[in-house]
């Protein structure tokens, strides 16, 4: 899968959760994450698996178990700002 694909394949939310963009649809090697901050836009992303275990991600995510607990339901959400998350997974990419 090429890179332009990787950055264009995700569903913006407004703060209120309403799509707002392309349609959503499941796809395989990836997994959807919300990204975002409360008082700000919310996007989901599509976070290719491969990354998951990546250090930076890890840390992201250990971030986001604080932040929400374990027990949280549905998408995974990383508090995080929504351009600064894009600039990381393309380097990490790469």
């Amino acid at each position: 899968m090429g890179k332009k694909s990787l950055y264009s394949a995700y569903m913006r939310l407004s703060t209120t959760g309403e799509s707002i963009g392309r349609s959503d649809r499941i796809r395989k090697g990836y997994v959807p994450v919300l990204v975002g901050r409360e008082d700000d836009v919310i996007e989901k992303l599509w976070l290719p698996i491969k990354l998951i275990r990546h250090p930076s991600i890890v840390a992201l995510l250990n971030n986001s178990a604080d932040e929400f607990g374990y027990a949280q339901q549905g998408l995974l959400k990383i508090s995080h700002d929504v351009e600064q998350f894009k600039r990381m997974i393309k380097i990490i990419s790469n």
